[in-house]
């Protein structure tokens, strides 16, 4: 069996001055997922490294799953989605919720990429299938390679997406952007290892996370935090940039 693998990109939230932007892959066999593309990717993925693995760059990411379209998740797709057009000449696969995909062209990408120029100065037009192969998420279970995803909406301003990944008889959960819901804490529990966030304003506040069942806890660790957290007296366990889990 494939063992389930999550290497920890960034750690922080929009306003971090101290991390990268919150942002992990996922990796099972010959399966790569980078879930969510921040501002400074090809930073955050060189500044990675080797560690917890082998050294992977914006040329490695062959999939990317967007939980929604704020600045801090989705501000670096244009970078990847260019330099797989311009330099590798091969295309990126987008998955994602279809309330967040239905936004992600007009909202956050048009702008910058709708028109080419040539040499000769003649201009193209361009939509998002020119850039990538885009796959609206199911419902149900989607397998993308190794790797199944399972999805469900969380509390927060805009369309936004948890996520389940399964595979090997492993699962690994993540709970986006999203105010405190205890049912969404029942489903990620459900993982042998979750990531959550904890902010200030509607997202999850860290009292109410510390309040949970130990058993619970010993499984999440916290990630999207403000830089004012401090990840060593944190009284749940932190994400740090560079580490590796395997399930």
């Amino acid at each position: 069996m494939s063992s389930l693998v999550v290497r920890v990109v960034g750690v922080g939230d929009a306003f971090t001055t101290r991390y990268f932007n919150a942002c992990f892959l996922v990796e099972s066999g010959g399966t790569r997922i980078l879930v969510d593309a921040p501002p400074a990717l090809g930073r955050a993925l060189g500044d990675l490294g080797a560690r917890g693995g082998p050294i992977v760059g914006l040329a490695d990411v062959d999939h990317v799953v967007i939980t929604h379209l704020h600045g801090d998740h989705v501000g670096g797709l244009e970078q990847l989605l260019f330099y797989r057009r311009f330099v590798t000449g091969k295309r990126v696969r987008l998955h994602a919720a279809p309330e967040v995909l239905a936004g992600l062209w007009e909202t956050r990408l048009r702008g910058g990429m709708d028109t080419l120029m040539s040499p000769d100065g003649t201009r193209t037009s361009l939509t998002l299938d020119d850039y990538a192969d885009v796959s609206p998420l199911d419902a149900g279970k989607n397998a993308i390679g190794d790797l199944d995803l399972e999805w469900r909406p969380t509390i927060h301003h805009i369309p936004t997406s948890a996520l389940r990944f399964s595979a090997g008889g492993s699962r690994f959960g993540y709970s986006a952007d999203t105010a405190f819901d205890p049912t969404l804490i029942d489903w990620l529990a459900e993982a042998d290892l979750f990531f959550h966030e904890t902010n200030l304003g509607v997202h999850t506040p860290l009292a109410s996370l510390v309040g949970l069942p130990e058993d619970v806890k010993r499984r999440m660790r916290l990630i999207h935090y403000p830089d004012f957290h401090d990840p060593e007296r944190s009284p749940i366990a932190c994400t740090h940039e560079g580490e590796r889990f395997e399930l």
